[in-house]
């Protein structure tokens, strides 16, 4: 198996006796199954079956012959060992070795000396001395984050002074672990997650409307008859759905809801489909359009919105303030939709979209020659980061007027993002109802306390020691380029000298007394948000297989263990334990933990979740029946099972989707998840006030969003090739060469405009950067114009004349700086799509004569 890569130049066979664990890929939400094998370097198996850990005789087919980067050598106490990720055939959401060019690559991320990974890690704790980080022992950087935190809570008189920004997504034992530290153990209100400043939903018209961020299996993907993708694009994030469940299986027709006419839009239109090419940041309206349309021809579902909507307004408001203040009653709901602003016609005039294909979406969704509707809803941060009540509000409706949810074929889900692994202890409801400072006025509620939003307590000072975990929010917030300034000047006071524990905090809290601020920042590797570190500590990378075993469920709600196969660097830990080392320096006597099987194992047994969509009740109980620790019973179940999670006879039992028919098996209390077990319906509203005080509506902000003179929209997304902040894909050359700088695609007419050619290196300028707090801020970024020749754009061009897309997290050239702002008053996600900017030509970039300008658009007719 020769080939050429970098890194190796053969793939060996394991022997029968090499080392074998399973896992899912580390990257995105779909949850692929994987093998790894382990073993000796020196030691090969035989092609034969019988002579091979994989029991398959070579040569073989698909998916049963590994590639070259599926295979890596690394290095522990000396010894030199093969790993080879192979995917799994068996595995229900891979089933016949399907795979991402993501996945199929992880083995070349892997901690080995073969690797620019290796150099790059973090690999022993510092602390910046004189203003530099130097190395230090572990005792010493955990008492130095000790007494930051004792200095900015005032020995815990006011634990608001300490502020946690921590990933969702990084497995239940050490979200766990970390929420328990902040919420529990110091009492903060103050927590924001890696995406997010605040404790918030990303999905609140979702969530507030009694539905499941995740209620669907990825069967219904290939049952239903139409798919609505809003803001989210399988082809590009979930790459197996789209080619395993969408395209090979299934024979759904596709209403793609996106500004640009990209490769998914162009395979919908080819394909039976339609694709609405929205104006960018218009989508309430279009909703609200197309709803409008289903209910005055008569095709909502009127014997499930009697059944199952609430309609009692009263009910609807002791549901909840965020209830009382958005939700609707039925018929609330249709004098909403009587707005002329939402007749199809006055629609097309805002969003851009046709008022026929309007009504043709509108008849695809809701299926009115059918006996019953299998509508599949899927959204994604096209929504999310935008108008994020308006948006996710929109399509809870449409799911509901339509009645299409809880059976094969229809529902409504996420369709993005990493693998889900966030628990808490709980104690955070009494940290944010007792001591956060952020309140809520809206139209009919008012002093409503809610989850606090973190950057905006490192901008004024409300918190002195920010702990950030596994993410850079130096670049991956919002108008970012002002909070590094805000981050600069807080932690431009004084500095250790020296590394003795009394200097260390002589300066923290000189610091901290004169208003600046200390940073920790624990990592795998240094990021921009590191530069302003003053303690550093370096955390093993568990999703790549170091360490020891971890749980977490993908985008069917698939709950499995990922177990550990390897070391990291010999001076990094796990999180974890650095919470745990942390906790109990604060004195906290139940965070002793020995291992992450232990943490799982208080998990199942004593913080199931039960009820909830996420439910891990059957756990424990089907362990005790077989004699074992939950964790060593998850060992066992190799296949994962899907949550909300039950006992029958000794065994786990599985919850395909949520939202099912009353007589099917469900687990929550409700069939919805409110008091009542019924929906309840949201205000989706272009007039709804966003500030009291002054009366500005959803309306106006976009007024003040929209680009103005020689100013275009510069929206981002992800793409195929890559994940995220590219945090291991920026070490992989085979991977990064395609995008080796970030990209700004253009439409030639606005290239030509500004002088622009494709290849030429181009500056982003917004020197009116929104700001809902304060006064607007400026920012920039850059980036290689990315401009198809006319002549080669066959299915058009990928974006309209003033629009440009940029990916959203590329390093060093973060569009993030020239976003605005704008967070929902009562849940703030930021409004991360809704960039705008001057562009200018800097130059010819390096990578002009290097990089492919071609469509990537281009879908089979």
């Amino acid at each position: 198996m020769a080939a050429d890569n970098p890194n190796t130049s053969e793939v060996p066979i394991p022997p029968t006796d090499a080392e074998r664990s399973t896992r899912s890929c580390r990257y995105c939400i779909v949850g692929c199954g994987y093998e790894v094998y382990k073993w000796p370097v020196g030691e090969e198996g035989g092609p034969s079956a019988d002579e091979n850990a994989l029991g398959i005789d070579y040569p073989a087919g698909y998916g049963e012959w590994p590639s070259p980067n599926m295979h890596e050598i690394i290095q522990e106490n000396g010894q030199e060992y093969h790993v080879l990720f192979k995917p799994d055939t068996d595995y229900p959401v891979n089933e016949g070795g399907s795979h991402s060019i993501r996945g199929g690559t992880q083995a070349q991320s892997l901690y080995s000396p073969n690797n620019e990974d290796y150099d790059d890690r973090l690999k022993q704790p510092q602390i910046r001395i004189g203003g530099d980080l130097v190395t230090v022992d572990w005792d010493t950087a955990i008492e130095a984050w000790a007494r930051a935190t004792e200095i900015a809570t005032e020995n815990g008189e006011n634990p608001n002074g300490y502020g946690q920004k921590l990933y969702f997504y990084q497995f239940i034992e050490n979200t766990f672990a970390g929420t328990k530290l902040c919420h529990d153990v110091i009492g903060s209100p103050n927590w924001g997650g890696h995406n997010r400043p605040a404790l918030t939903t990303e999905v609140p018209g979702l969530v507030n409307a009694g539905l499941a961020q995740w209620s669907y299996a990825y069967e219904d993907a290939a049952e239903a008859d139409t798919i609505v993708l809003a803001g989210a694009d399988p082809k590009e994030n979930q790459d197996v759905i789209f080619s395993k469940w969408i395209n090979e299986e299934g024979d759904a027709d596709i209403v793609f809801i996106d500004p640009r006419k990209k490769f998914t839009a162009n395979y919908a239109e080819n394909n039976g489909g339609i694709h609405l090419q929205i104006n960018e940041a218009t989508d309430p309206i279009l909703l609200n359009a197309i709803a409008r349309h289903i209910v005055d021809q008569g095709w909502h579902d009127e014997g499930f919105i009697e059944e199952w909507l609430m309609d009692d307004r009263q009910t609807i408001d002791e549901e909840g303030w965020y209830q009382e203040e958005f939700g609707l009653t039925p018929d609330e709901y249709y004098d909403l939709l009587d707005d002329p602003r939402y007749a199809p016609e006055n629609a097309a005039e805002t969003t851009g979209v046709p008022a026929e294909e309007i009504r043709e979406a509108a008849e695809l969704i809701a299926q009115p020659g059918a006996e019953e509707t299998n509508t599949l809803f899927m959204l994604e941060k096209g929504l999310i980061w935008g108008w994020s009540h308006e948006n996710t509000g929109a399509m809870a409706n449409l799911t509901l007027i339509t009645g299409s949810v809880g059976r094969p074929g229809t529902g409504i889900t996420r369709a993005g993002g990493h693998q889900e692994g966030f628990w808490t202890n709980g104690a955070e409801g009494d940290a944010i109802a007792e001591r956060s400072t952020q309140t809520f006025d809206g139209e009919k509620v008012e002093d409503v306390t809610v989850p606090p939003n973190t950057v905006e307590r490192v901008r004024d000072g409300e918190i002195k020691h920010w702990h950030v975990i596994g993410n850079d929010p130096a670049r991956h917030s919002y108008a970012t380029q002002d909070l590094r300034n805000a981050i600069r000047d807080r932690t431009s006071g004084a500095q250790p000298q020296t590394a003795d524990i009394d200097e260390i905090e002589r300066a923290f809290r000189e610091r901290i007394e004169n208003g600046g601020m200390v940073v920790t920042h624990q990592e795998l590797y240094a990021n921009t948000t590191t530069q302003y570190a003053d303690i550093v500590l370096p955390a093993t990378a568990v999703e790549s297989g170091e360490g020891g075993d971890y749980h977490r469920w993908n985008g069917e709600r698939r709950f499995r263990q990922y177990q550990g196969f390897m070391e990291g660097p010999s001076g990094a830990k796990e999180d974890w334990e650095i919470f745990s080392m942390m906790g109990q320096r604060l004195g906290a006597d139940d965070m002793d933990w020995e291992n992450s099987r232990e943490i799982f194992n208080l998990i199942a047994e004593e913080y199931p979740g039960a009820g909830g969509d996420h439910s891990l009740e059957g756990i424990a109980p089907a362990a005790e029946a077989n004699d074992m620790t939950p964790a060593e019973y998850m060992e066992t179940v190799e296949e994962g099972v899907q949550q909300p999670i039950y006992e029958e006879n000794g065994e786990v039992q599985g919850t395909p989707r949520i939202h099912a028919p009353d007589g099917e098996r469900e687990v929550m209390d409700h069939r919805f998840h409110t008091s009542t077990g019924e929906a309840i319906l949201q205000r989706v509203d272009w007039d709804r006030v966003v500030d009291p005080d002054d009366g500005t509506t959803i309306g106006d902000v976009y007024e003040q969003l929209s680009p103005g003179e020689d100013e275009i929209w510069v929206t981002n997304g992800r793409l195929q090739h890559l994940w995220q902040n590219m945090y291991t894909h920026q070490r992989l050359e085979y991977v990064q060469k395609r995008f080796p700088q970030n990209i700004l695609q253009l439409h030639p007419n606005d290239a030509a405009d500004r002088g622009i050619e494709a290849g030429d290196l181009v500056e982003i300028v917004n020197d009116d950067v929104f700001n809902i707090h304060g006064e607007n801020t400026e920012g920039s970024f850059t980036a290689v114009a990315y401009v198809v020749d006319p002549d080669d754009a066959a299915q058009g061009q990928a974006v309209s004349e003033g629009l440009a897309y940029t990916y959203w997290l590329y390093p060093d050239q973060v569009n993030n700086d020239v976003n605005p702002a704008y967070l929902d008053p009562a849940n703030p996600n930021p409004g991360y799509k809704y960039g705008k900017g001057r562009i200018r030509r800097l130059g010819e970039s390096e990578v002009k004569d290097e990089m492919s300008f071609k469509p990537m658009n281009i879908a089979p007719e």
